[in-house]
Parts: structure tokens; sequence; C-alpha cells
């Protein structure tokens, strides 16, 4: 479990994270939405360390993140998965190099152990016999895929995804939100979502914050949204049911 306590965060004496409080709870599939420049960024980037806030609170579990020092951090980062918004794959390594390389940076395992893992997490994102490829002769779907793969490398307590659906067409955003769906309820991961996609909201969506402005505005799921009394958040949730349906149509 991840929560998070009263965070305030501001760059250059702007809020951006105004009292945000939420948790997010193992085996569910938790989202956090907004428009550009709501903070949504910027709390996925403070939750993994990357933002220090000003004042708050984030737990995982018992222990308190926000205490740490860099070393701490750095050690508790072996708990994390990450999947990145551009899939941020090496593109001179293979997809099984790719797939080692938190192994390479956080464990002392051998070659044989390494491979053993990289065979696993690639059969379980269905891209077994892929190793030797590299990421140019991929899809971007069978790169999100690598991406997952890479993530989940550690056994992660704990995975974040930036946009994962970003760059992707619909069919192949639907299966690779069904995957991150299926891994996190499979190995009871504690999964944060970051997204814009109603789509990945109403397929995924355990839990769902709406971020406006740096304020957390509403929290609920997937059934519970279309229902909301949030004036900010039906006007998001119109915003992107209409761009997907003039998307649609032009693509006719």
């Amino acid at each position: 479990m991840i929560e998070v306590k009263h965070l305030f965060k501001e760059f250059n004496e702007r809020q951006v994270l105004d009292d945000i409080n939420i948790r997010f709870e193992p085996g569910k599939c938790s989202l956090i939405i907004g428009a550009s420049g709501s903070g949504k960024t910027v709390l996925l980037k403070s939750l993994v360390g990357l933002y220090e806030p000003e004042k708050g609170e984030i737990w995982y579990d018992q222990n308190e993140f926000t205490c740490m020092d860099a070393r701490q951090k750095k050690n508790f980062h072996k708990e994390m998965g990450m999947l990145f918004q551009e899939s941020a794959l090496f593109d001179f390594d293979t997809v099984e190099e790719n797939v080692m390389f938190p192994m390479d940076f956080f464990t002392d395992w051998t070659y044989g152990q390494k491979l053993e893992r990289a065979n696993f997490c690639l059969n379980r994102v269905n891209l077994t016999g892929s190793n030797k490829l590299y990421p140019t002769q991929l899809s971007g779907g069978m790169q999100k895929r690598v991406g997952i793969a890479r993530a989940i490398a550690l056994n992660p307590k704990y995975l974040f995804c930036d946009e994962p659906n970003s760059g992707l067409d619909p069919t192949t955003a639907i299966v690779i939100d069904r995957l991150i769906q299926e891994i996190t309820r499979e190995y009871k991961i504690t999964t944060v979502v970051n997204t814009h996609d109603m789509n990945s909201v109403m397929e995924i969506g355990d839990h769902i914050g709406f971020i406006h402005q740096g304020k957390m505005l509403w929290q609920g799921n997937s059934k519970d949204i279309m229902d909301s009394e949030c004036n900010e958040l039906n006007d998001f949730v119109f915003a992107n049911n209409l761009a997907r349906q003039l998307k649609a149509n032009m693509s006719k």
C-alpha cells in the first residue's frame, strides 16, 4: 500500500501540488487523471523520489519514504518498477539486455540467473523468443511490453506507469491496459498509472484520483465517474470523450 498525506509541492513559488491525500491499494490499478499541467506527473515523480515535496508524507506500507536519505531511497527503489511514457528502451541493447538492466544495477545475480528471470518476464508479456531483437525492430506495442517486462524484472511491490498508452492505437492500448491489470492482480502489486486516456479509466480503473490545478478534487472508481457531481471532472471527461469521437470520425 502507498499512502500520500497532505502533500505540497511548488516550483518558483507556484503551488503545483496542494494538500494531496490519496491511498493506493495492492492488487489494484489506481489511476491519476487530469489535464496537462494539472500536477499528475509531479505527483508521480514525487512518489518515486524524483521530486522532494515541501510538506507532507509518502508512506510505503510501514516505511515513510519522505524521511529517507538518498542512500535509503536508492536501496528502496529495488521495490519499484517503472514503465516510462516512451518505453525508454536502450536502442543499442537487445530486448534481453534491456530487461536485464535493473538486475545489472540492483543485484549481484549470475548471468544465468538474470537470463532465467529475463526469459520469465518476456514470456509473461508474450514476447518469448524476442531476446536478441533490438527496439528498432519492434512495434510500439511490443516496445511497451518490453518496458513492462523490464519494470517487473525485480518482482516489485510497487509499479508506476507514466502514460503507458501514449502513441498507441486503441486496440494495442487495450492490450497494454489489460496486461498491466493482469500483472497487478496476479502479483498483488500496488500499481499507479498516470493517464489522460478515458478508455484506460473505464477499462482498468479500480481507483481513480482526479487532479485539477494541483488539487485532488475527486476520487472514486470507473463506475462512479459518470455520475460525478464534480464540474471540473465532468468537463474533463466530456472533453476527452468528444476528442475521441472526433478522431474516430476523421479516420473513417
